[in-house]
């Protein structure tokens, strides 16, 4: 059922707002009537004017401009033949005062060109091409213009006038060919030269450039755009109301406030009204005179334009300024809006006045809040007196329905709750449980990362055991392969020494035998090779010697704390421990700079190079080489180890230094070295980082902070 308070809205609401809706309707059209009449009528056809008068006085300024320079002496007596004078001269001067003529032309009777100013119209100071005037000079102007009427004209002693046209005689002059497209147009002014007995000796044409024109249609636009009449612009017709001689959308268009992007399609310069634009409707009204037209352009965009004819006797042209009717009923559309805010607050008014109306139906509904309002603390056994059988009668039925459901839920959320209780303690038990299995897993984790580790490092001794065994072995086999000989040697001078003991004296014979021993046992040479035989002996055993040496000091070293220690050190260790991985096949280049002590573990720190070395050896397959270098860059010691290998994927690189990470087939590496690596370098407070190109190549950098000064100098006293 409906209340009433819905009820007195749909009764009140249409007899307030349909009145007011159309008065608002009436005032919006005959806004819209009114604004048309007087925008196009009044301000549109009086700009149209203001501009076609503009434009006709400046052709007559011109037009007496020309007149005036006619009657220079100078030209008559360079025309009755006086060379003396600097006709030449003159022009650039006139060039340079009146500023719109691109050409200044002395001409003779029959139209040929005689003199032609070099001043540029455009910079002060500078001229043209004299050759580009030498070349035109002697050549007939009618051959550069529309036609010759202007010509006959001039030679029947009357001024004359040359059309709006490309001039190609500018052309030959000036480069515009990249400007904008105004400036590549002219119109002509000639005037006649008499000599004192009224006869035409030739006369003088000026070139004006038609940017001067374009210049009065753009100003318009400019005004109208500070008015935020942003589309509106003016534009010029010739004398046949078709074609288009000045428009806002020409090519290489420059210096309006807001620029204006085109594309060569939206050139309208040189264009048709009818049959180019299609717009008939704009041609059909200029045709019959009429002084404002209605019509879309651009497609689906209407506009309305004032008209005004330009009064001139030889340029009867046509200007005509347009606008878009959206801003033109801008007045309108703010009208509307403020229609819409009064009928809204009207809305709003009616509202509150059916609210009051409404009021005094809402006191029961109050009586009805105040028993929920018990009910809503908990007392879930309060009723509400129901009266009347409307709809707050049916409310306080529905509520008593309700507070009866309240109860009923309440107990049974205290049992919910009870049993929830239950399991919260079941599930509490079962996380204590979970937690101590996770804590038995992390131990044995642990142990087993622990035993991994220690895998990795009995790995890297298998490695360094089979390396010296083998360097062991090639020393014993220098003593062990000369043995034989030595006993051989040592047999044969027993020989020589019981044959000399036995003999008394020498005799020739005795000689000749003992001679004869000698050369059977190879006495000189077995004397030479003694020698060899010894020093032999003395380098195996000095490489024995040394290897025991280092394998002392790497055993050594593991048990040292963090000292002072130069980085040369344990890198040389790692090579002389590894020197089987590479002898042979691999050529160590080493590029030591000087550097400064670091703080280290010595013996951590050899095995970050043994890793890194025993890595390079393993990445390159045959022969290769590896560099190693240190330098000290903004406090720290650099250390970086090259190899030009196989190289590490792109995709495999960013994870080299996490932990049982390898590229190697399985059985032949755990995948620890470089994390075990990586969290020696991060002990030392170090960096290190890797870059690869695959089959080129690996490069490891290191970066190490400098012992302290006082722990760096207690060292070297040490040493």
């Amino acid at each position: 059922m409906q209340s009433l308070k819905y009820k007195l809205l749909l009764l009140i609401l249409p007899l307030c707002l349909v009145p007011l809706i159309g008065v608002s309707i009436f005032s919006y059209f005959q806004a819209k009537n009114r604004i048309t009449e007087d925008r196009v009528a009044l301000f549109l056809e009086q700009i149209a004017r203001d501009i076609s008068d503009t434009i006709q006085l400046t052709l007559l300024e011109k037009t007496e401009e020309m007149i005036s320079t006619s009657l220079y002496r100078d030209f008559r007596e360079y025309l009755a033949g006086d060379r003396r004078k600097d006709a030449k001269a003159l022009l650039d001067v006139l060039v340079e005062i009146h500023e719109v003529y691109d050409l200044l032309i002395l001409f003779d009777r029959n139209g040929n060109i005689l003199v032609t100013n070099t001043a540029d119209r455009n910079r002060v100071g500078i001229h043209l091409d004299a050759g580009r005037a030498n070349r035109i000079k002697g050549q007939n102007l009618t051959s550069y213009t529309p036609n010759s009427e202007w010509l006959k004209q001039v030679q029947s002693g009357r001024f004359g006038y040359i059309e709006w046209h490309h001039s190609k005689l500018v052309e030959q002059m000036y480069e515009y060919r990249n400007e904008d497209l105004a400036r590549q147009y002219s119109i002509g002014f000639a005037a006649p030269v008499l000599n004192e007995a009224g006869d035409v000796m030739g006369g003088v044409l000026g070139l004006m450039n038609w940017e001067f024109v374009q210049e009065i249609l753009d100003k318009v636009e400019e005004d109208l755009e500070q008015q935020s009449l942003t589309s509106g612009y003016a534009f010029l017709l010739a004398e046949d109301r078709n074609t288009i001689i000045g428009h806002k959308f020409r090519t290489n268009r420059f210096g309006l406030s807001t620029p204006v992007q085109l594309s060569d399609q939206m050139n309208n310069y040189g264009r048709t009204l009818r049959q180019e634009l299609g717009l008939d409707d704009l041609h059909t009204a200029i045709v019959r005179g009429q002084k404002n037209a209605q019509y879309e352009y651009p497609a689906g965009t209407r506009r309305i334009s004032g008209i005004a004819p330009v009064n001139h006797e030889f340029f009867r042209w046509v200007c005509a300024v347009g606008i878009n009717e959206q801003q033109i009923f801008a007045p309108v559309m703010e009208l509307k809006n403020i229609v819409i805010g009064a009928v809204s607050i009207s809305i709003l008014l009616v509202i509150v006045l059916t609210y009051s109306v409404a009021r005094g139906i809402t006191i029961p509904v109050k009586r009805l809040t105040q028993g929920a309002s018990v009910i809503a603390a908990g007392d879930f056994s309060q009723r509400v007196v129901v009266s009347g059988s409307d709809e707050i009668g049916e409310l306080a039925k529905t509520f008593n329905r309700m507070a009866r459901s309240l109860e009923d839920r309440s107990q049974a959320f205290l049992e919910l709750n009870k049993r929830l209780e239950e399991k919260v303690r079941e599930r509490t038990r079962e996380l204590e449980q979970s937690n101590v299995e996770l804590q038995k897993a992390y131990e044995e984790l642990k142990e087993t990362q622990v035993q991994l580790i220690q895998s990795e490092k009995m790995a890297s001794l298998g490695q360094l055991v089979s390396g010296i065994a083998h360097e062991i072995k090639n020393p014993l086999n220098f003593i062990y392969g000369n043995t034989d000989f030595l006993k051989q040697y040592i047999q044969n001078l027993k020989r020589v020494i019981a044959l000399y003991e036995s003999k008394a004296s020498l005799s020739p014979a005795d000689t000749e035998q003992i001679r004869s021993l000698k050369e059977q046992a190879n006495y000189e040479f077995m004397l030479e090779d003694l020698d060899t035989l010894v020093n032999n002996f003395e380098e195996g055993a000095g490489r024995i010697h040394a290897i025991i040496g280092d394998l002392k000091t790497f055993s050594r070293l593991e048990r040292d704390e963090f000292r002072a220690v130069d980085i040369h050190e344990p890198i040389n260790l790692a090579l002389n421990l590894l020197h089987n991985e590479y002898r042979d096949r691999i050529r160590i280049h080493k590029e030591f700079g000087q550097v400064p002590q670091v703080e280290c573990h010595p013996g951590k720190m050899s095995q970050v190079f043994l890793n890194l070395v025993a890595n390079a050896c393993q990445a390159i397959v045959a022969e290769g080489d590896i560099w190693i270098r240190s330098s000290c860059r903004n406090g720290k010691v650099v250390i970086e180890v090259e190899d030009n290998g196989v190289g590490i994927d792109k995709q495999d690189l960013g994870k080299i230094f996490e932990p049982f990470f390898t590229t190697k087939p399985a059985g032949q590496g755990t995948g620890l070295g470089l994390s075990i690596t990586y969290g020696i370098i991060q002990q030392h407070n170090g960096t290190i980082e890797a870059r690869s190109q695959k089959g080129e190549g690996t490069v490891f950098r290191i970066q190490l902070p400098v012992a302290p000064a006082g722990k760096e100098e207690g060292m070297k006293d040490e040493g």
